[in-house]
């Protein structure tokens, strides 16, 4: 058995507790810069129910939420207003 002390006991608490904020705040600043989404959204239309929708993956051929058919990549003429809603 390990022979621990209350003291002891604190201390490693502590000391754990310290290196996982630590570790969370190195981890946050490495990746502050990094962008886990697209600048912007891809707009997609469906072959078969005509529905509009935006998929930020950067993939050639998706689902479309509504019907459940796959599409492929469409360019979709879009105004400013347009890309504000969707962000």
């Amino acid at each position: 058995m390990i022979n621990l002390s209350f003291d002891q006991a604190v201390a490693y608490y502590i000391l754990f507790f310290i290196i996982i904020f630590a570790g969370s705040l190195v981890f946050a600043f490495c990746l502050k810069d990094k962008q886990w989404y697209p600048k912007e959204f891809t707009f997609w239309q469906c072959s078969i129910c005509g529905f509009v929708y935006s998929c930020m993956f950067d993939n050639n051929i998706t689902v479309c939420p509504q019907c459940g058919s796959f599409n492929k990549r469409v360019v979709l003429e879009t105004s400013e207003e347009t890309k504000k809603n969707f962000k």
